[in-house]
């Protein structure tokens, strides 16, 4: 199974898990078998700071993600991952081990209310249309 998440470094399971999941500079790709971590490989989000609606999505879909745990985002890109088999897991803080143990553990939730990171000023610099 393909766990993605998107995180603020490159540098290990202690990275803390993106805010918002387009604007991450990098994803932990983190393959699991067996309820345990076979491997951890981080690569850069080519999309940082300048994506349009649907890329990123595409982008980790392309990828073969089962699992994407995540800070917040847009409504548009939520389904996107829905829409094709993807397991998400929003509103996620903390650290990359933080998170994968907790979905490992079976403690988190994948109800989707809204995208939080644009309920504060400053969000996507106001562009919500195409910030997803």
């Amino acid at each position: 199974m393909l766990i993605v998440v998107p995180v603020m470094g490159n540098d290990g399971m202690s990275v803390d898990v993106s805010e918002h999941f387009g604007h991450a500079p990098f994803f932990a790709f983190v393959e699991v078998e067996n309820g345990k971590i076979e491997s951890v490989e981080f690569k850069d989000n080519p999309f940082e700071g300048n994506h349009s609606q649907g890329s990123v999505p595409n982008f980790l879909i392309q990828s073969r993600a089962n699992v994407l745990i995540a800070g917040s985002m847009g409504q548009r890109a939520y389904e996107i991952f829905v829409q094709n088999g993807i397991d998400v897991y929003p509103y996620v803080e903390g650290t990359l081990k933080a998170a994968i143990e907790s979905y490992l553990s079976g403690t988190l939730k994948s109800d989707y209310t809204g995208d939080r990171a644009h309920d504060h000023e400053g969000g996507c610099s106001g562009d919500q249309k195409n910030c997803k």
